[in-house]
């Protein structure tokens, strides 16, 4: 099957299956904005509250929303009491609590993340797909956690030595979630291991994969930046960009979930099958 073919079956998915893919993206795009939201009152704003406070009068700011560096700007800088600066950080930034509570915002956001990949796959194996499949994966709460623990450091260890080795690693291991969800008797480290089989010989294949969505993720993200110069936040979070991708993210999902159901269909992918991407 091409690239092509895949994203086509994603549209056609899209349209056809039940429940839709975009009503069940609606419910994860509103839980992710409502996380960012509260990340936003836990860790940005007291932030932003901060330096506003501390070193605001270094900047001027204009009523068209440009920010230009204050004239005095050096001696300013000469001049600020550093000791006071650290007692207004100890008395305004976020609390140790905030930090981890923060923290396990970002796990759970992981989790869910793995829950719409379990609806993905559902979805095109036909496999009675559902809203609830966006919280199976707490069912393997620490196990993803993990899975991406390993896989973070392993593409940090191999972006040591350069970034395109770093690059390389990060398709490497790809598929490695994606197997865990699929079979969750295989620990992480099987995963990341089958996930180097599946890849091998198909890393080049899916960065032309990722590049064919760049330009709805360019669309995306000036609609959200487009959102941000007008202002258009809820607490503090720019909303225009998750209305994107509330069509974005099934498409591209379902379409890596084609890709994966592909690649592992065959028993030694790196040999015998090669997709005309």
């Amino acid at each position: 099957m091409t690239r092509k073919q895949m994203k086509s079956q994603a549209k056609s998915l899209m349209k056809n299956s039940t429940p839709r893919p975009v009503y069940v993206t609606v419910i994860y795009v509103v839980i992710l904005m409502a996380f960012a939201i509260l990340s936003f009152k836990l860790i940005s704003q007291p932030m932003n509250n901060f330096m506003n406070s501390q070193f605001g009068d270094l900047f001027v700011s204009y009523p068209d929303g440009t920010v230009e560096i204050s004239p005095d700007f050096e001696d300013r800088l000469y001049n600020l009491d550093y000791d006071a600066i650290i007692d207004a950080y100890r008395e305004q930034a976020p609390s140790t609590l905030a930090r981890l509570l923060n923290l396990a915002i970002a796990a759970v956001q992981v989790v869910i993340g793995a829950g719409f990949i379990i609806f993905t796959l559902r979805t095109i194996d036909g496999q009675g797909a559902s809203y609830w499949n966006l919280f199976d994966g707490f069912g393997m709460f620490f196990r993803i956690i993990w899975l991406y623990i390993l896989e973070g450091i392993f593409t940090f260890l191999w972006t040591l030595l350069f970034f395109f080795p770093g690059i390389i690693a990060f398709y490497r291991y790809r598929m490695a979630v994606y197997l865990l969800l699929e079979h969750p008797e295989m620990s992480a480290m099987d995963c990341i291991r089958e996930s180097k089989r599946l890849m091998k010989g198909h890393k080049w294949e899916l960065f032309v994969f990722d590049l064919s969505f760049i330009g709805w993720a360019l669309l995306i993200s000036f609609v959200d930046g487009f959102g941000s110069g007008l202002g258009l936040t809820l607490f503090g979070v720019v909303g225009l960009g998750y209305i994107g991708y509330v069509f974005f993210l099934p498409y591209t999902q379902l379409s890596y979930s084609i890709y994966y159901r592909q690649l592992s269909a065959v028993p030694n992918a790196e040999e015998t099958w090669t997709p005309e991407l």
